[in-house]
């Protein structure tokens, strides 16, 4: 699903993001990247997404080369990817329901078809009860579980998901790493990007570590 063939990513200053990278996540796999600050773990999301494109070497997702990709390409690439940040960019003037429903909106889904999947995904995240409140009403948890739907609605193969715990304490956040895993048992890829190494304690995903650009350890975490 995911191949990296000797990636570096330089910006225009300063030391690379990203040095000489090489990876290969398959269909359905749970991948952790861990990492302190500065390690190079959302350069590497956002190429994968197609926000960067690498300094030198091959980013391949779905078997395109995305270095190879037009702009005008990029959206559908984009809606086959599910995304969620650690600031949840939830939109505070529309409900929960309508920052779900919005993405297939978009993408032009009948209306019947979107309040179905819209009240399916916020049924999966146990939010369906809140379908008509307003952003800001619920907990960070809460909010972060909304980003998570809205990032499910369109039915994506892939889900990364860029610290999405960092705003959030302990428990909220052992909680949002259990439905990712639930999302991970129902067939999504899910590369999930931390520095928080409490997060990777059970056992059963695989941990790549990033230290100054360059892939430090890879690893099945037993």
């Amino acid at each position: 699903m995911i191949v990296f063939d000797r990636v570096t990513k330089q910006y225009r200053a300063g030391e690379p993001a990203l040095r000489d990278v090489s990876f290969h996540i398959a269909p359905g796999e749970f991948v952790v990247i861990t990492g302190p600050s500065g390690a190079g773990k959302t350069t590497l999301l956002q190429l994968v997404y197609r926000e960067l494109v690498p300094s030198s070497g091959r980013v391949v997702v779905d078997g395109r080369e995305l270095a190879e990709m037009s702009w005008r390409q990029v959206p559908a690439l984009r809606r086959r990817i599910g995304i969620v940040f650690q600031d949840f960019r939830l939109l505070p003037r529309r409900t929960v329901a309508e920052n779900v429903s919005f993405v297939l909106r978009a993408l032009a889904w009948p209306v019947s078809r979107r309040r179905e999947r819209t009240r399916r995904v916020l049924e999966w995240v146990g939010l369906a009860h809140r379908a008509h409140d307003w952003p800001q009403s619920l907990s960070g948890g809460e909010q972060q579980r909304v980003a998570i739907a809205r990032a499910l609605a369109a039915e994506p193969r892939l889900l990364l998901a860029d610290e999405p715990t960092g705003n959030l304490d302990p428990a909220r956040s052992l909680e949002i790493l259990g439905l990712l895993r639930e999302i991970h048992s129902r067939g999504t890829t899910v590369v999930l990007a931390t520095h928080d190494m409490t997060l990777i304690e059970s056992a059963g995903v695989r941990e790549i570590h990033l230290r100054e650009g360059r892939i430090e350890e890879d690893r099945k975490v037993a």
